[in-house]
Protein backbone atom coordinates (compact mmCIF):
# COMPACT_ATOMS: atom_id res chain seq x y z
CA UNK A 1 0.00 0.00 0.00
CA UNK A 2 1.56 3.15 -1.31
CA UNK A 3 0.49 6.53 0.96
CA UNK A 4 -0.06 9.72 -1.32
CA UNK A 5 2.01 12.76 -0.98
CA UNK A 6 1.99 16.40 -0.65
CA UNK A 7 -1.32 18.39 -1.43
CA UNK A 8 -3.68 15.85 -2.98
CA UNK A 9 -3.32 13.75 0.20
CA UNK A 10 -6.98 14.04 1.63
CA UNK A 11 -7.34 14.85 5.15
CA UNK A 12 -8.52 11.39 6.78
CA UNK A 13 -5.49 9.92 4.92
CA UNK A 14 -3.28 12.87 6.47
CA UNK A 15 -5.39 11.26 10.18
CA UNK A 16 -4.59 8.19 9.39
CA UNK A 17 -0.99 8.53 8.57
CA UNK A 18 -0.39 10.03 11.35
CA UNK A 19 -1.47 7.28 13.96
CA UNK A 20 -1.93 4.17 11.99
CA UNK A 21 1.48 4.08 9.98
CA UNK A 22 4.32 4.59 12.45
CA UNK A 23 2.66 2.41 14.69
CA UNK A 24 2.99 -0.55 12.04
CA UNK A 25 6.26 0.84 11.80
CA UNK A 26 6.85 0.95 15.60
CA UNK A 27 5.15 -3.03 14.73
CA UNK A 28 7.56 -3.98 11.82
CA UNK A 29 10.53 -3.19 13.64
CA UNK A 30 9.19 -5.17 17.29
CA UNK A 31 8.92 -8.08 14.96
CA UNK A 32 12.19 -8.08 13.05
CA UNK A 33 14.01 -7.46 16.06
CA UNK A 34 12.46 -10.71 18.15
CA UNK A 35 12.86 -12.21 14.35
CA UNK A 36 16.77 -11.51 14.52
CA UNK A 37 16.91 -13.07 18.12
CA UNK A 38 15.99 -16.55 17.19
CA UNK A 39 18.27 -16.55 14.25
CA UNK A 40 21.27 -18.82 14.02
CA UNK A 41 22.27 -18.85 10.43
CA UNK A 42 24.88 -15.78 9.84
CA UNK A 43 23.51 -14.98 6.22
CA UNK A 44 19.57 -15.17 7.46
CA UNK A 45 20.54 -13.13 10.24
CA UNK A 46 22.43 -10.58 8.05
CA UNK A 47 19.17 -9.90 5.70
CA UNK A 48 17.39 -9.23 8.80
CA UNK A 49 19.79 -6.87 10.42
CA UNK A 50 19.42 -4.84 6.78
CA UNK A 51 15.87 -5.10 6.77
CA UNK A 52 16.18 -3.79 10.41
CA UNK A 53 18.30 -1.31 9.76
CA UNK A 54 16.34 0.29 6.99
CA UNK A 55 12.94 0.04 9.25
CA UNK A 56 14.99 2.32 11.78
CA UNK A 57 15.95 4.64 9.49
CA UNK A 58 12.44 4.93 7.89
CA UNK A 59 11.66 5.98 11.57
CA UNK A 60 14.42 8.27 12.36
CA UNK A 61 13.63 10.27 9.27
CA UNK A 62 9.52 10.26 10.20
CA UNK A 63 10.61 11.68 13.79
CA UNK A 64 13.01 14.63 12.13
CA UNK A 65 9.79 15.44 10.39
CA UNK A 66 8.07 15.68 12.39
CA UNK A 67 10.17 17.32 14.54
CA UNK A 68 10.73 19.77 11.77
CA UNK A 69 7.22 20.93 11.50
CA UNK A 70 6.83 20.86 14.82
CA UNK A 71 4.18 18.58 14.72
CA UNK A 72 5.00 16.45 17.85
CA UNK A 73 1.84 15.51 19.91
CA UNK A 74 3.02 16.00 23.74
CA UNK A 75 2.67 12.73 25.54
CA UNK A 76 -0.06 11.86 27.49
CA UNK A 77 0.46 11.82 31.23
CA UNK A 78 -1.77 11.57 34.08
CA UNK A 79 -0.81 14.00 37.02
CA UNK A 80 -2.37 13.46 40.44
CA UNK A 81 -2.38 16.32 42.31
Amino acid sequence: MERQKGPTQSPLCSLISYYVVPRRLEDRIRALSNRALSITEPEELSKVHNQLRALLREHMDRLRKLVATNDARPERRHHPQ
